[in-house]
Order: structure tokens, then C-alpha cells, then sequence
């Protein structure tokens, strides 16, 4: 099986040993691998835009892989996740693939299963569809509201009625699963690029 160039894997965990050990099986097949030894690093580093995965552990220092599954899900990333634990139970497995997670594995992990869901990843949907959905129109609406003017200042910038433009507020906001400004502040970077 020969992975696309594409795929990129972000693997996110405190083991150094581990991620190195799944980082070569995985470059073996052809995946272009990304290591991350926290959530914060990944938070810093890591452009969300590109596909691909995020191999994720359950339990690390500062941000848990719990925590940041929860933040990348409330900002509207889509990003396809497998949890890697060797303290999780039944209970967090089925907790997790409620919320989305493609697959929750107990280490340590055998390559066959791990590739097994990282294929399952590229079925599901791709990392960016927040921005493919959005029309021109709520996109420049979303910019406008995210750079501090009122729905009646972008109005007039676009040339709408004040309703409409509350229109494209609300449908993009929908879209990004935004329920308040803040949502909508912390999501369009990564929509807008």
C-alpha cells in the first residue's frame, strides 16, 4: 500500500521512543511524518490547513490529548484523529468516537492495526472544509466581523442591508459551528488563512 505524498501524519506524544518507532513503520509505507512532543508544540507548530491525521496520546504533560481533541473540535478542525493509549478504558474509547475520533488504540500498538485506521482516516472528510463551504460572501463577512466592525459598518463597507449581512454572519457561523464571537475569532485563521 503506497500512501499518498499528501498524507501527512501528525504524531502528538510525550514518548520520544514511541513517536520515533511509529515515525519510521509509518515513513516506511510512504506517509510523511510530523512529530510533536506536546499539544502545546503542535499547537505552535503544526498548519492545520495541510491533510492528513493526528495520531494523538491520551495522557501527556500540560495539555492532555483529551483537552486538545476538545479544542480542535470546538474551533471547528476536522483534522481525522486515532487515540493512542495505554491508560484508556472502555468508557474514553466510546467517549471519543462519539465526538469523532476515527479510532481509539491500546499500546503498545501493532503496525497492522495502526495502518489499518490511518486508512480509514482518508475516508473521512478532509481537514478543510470549513473554507470550501463558505461563500465568497461569508467569507468576507467573517473577515469583516473578526476585524472588529459591527454588522451595520460591514454593511455599508459591502454595500448590503444590515439583515443580510446578519444572513451571511449566521450561515457562516453555522457552517464553522461557531456559537459566539469568540468561536468566530479563534476559527477564522485557520478558515481564512
Amino acid at each position: 500500500m503506497t500512501a499518498p505524498s499528501l498524507q501527512r501524519i501528525r504524531i502528538v506524544d510525550d514518548d520520544e521512543s514511541l513517536r520515533e518507532a511509529i515515525a519510521f513503520v509509518l515513513e516506511g509505507e510512504g506517509y510523511a511524518v510530523v512529530e510533536y512532543e506536546s499539544a502545546e508544540d503542535f499547537l505552535a507548530r503544526d498548519d492545520l490547513r495541510t491533510p492528513g491525521c493526528l495520531l494523538l496520546d491520551v495522557k501527556m504533560p500540560g495539555i492532555s490529548g483529551l483537552c486538545l481533541f476538545e479544542r480542535l473540535r470546538e474551533a471547528g478542525v476536522t483534522l481525522p484523529v486515532i487515540f493512542l493509549s495505554a491508560h484508556g478504558d472502555i468508557d474514553m474509547a466510546v467517549d471519543v468516537m462519539q465526538k469523532g475520533a476515527v479510532s481509539f488504540l491500546p499500546k503498545p500498538v501493532s503496525s497492522e492495526k495502526l495502518l489499518a485506521a490511518i486508512e480509514r482516516t482518508r475516508e473521512a472528510p478532509p481537514s478543510e472544509p470549513m473554507l470550501a463551504t463558505l461563500s465568497e460572501r461569508e467569507r468576507q463577512v467573517v473577515s469583516l466581523v473578526v476585524s472588529g466592525l459591527t454588522n451595520r459598518e460591514v454593511a455599508e463597507r459591502l454595500g448590503l442591508s444590515k439583515r443580510t449581512v446578519e444572513f451571511f454572519r449566521a450561515g457562516a457561523m453555522r457552517k464553522l459551528g461557531c456559537h459566539n464571537l469568540d468561536d468566530l475569532r479563534r476559527v477564522a485563521p485557520i478558515v481564512l488563512g
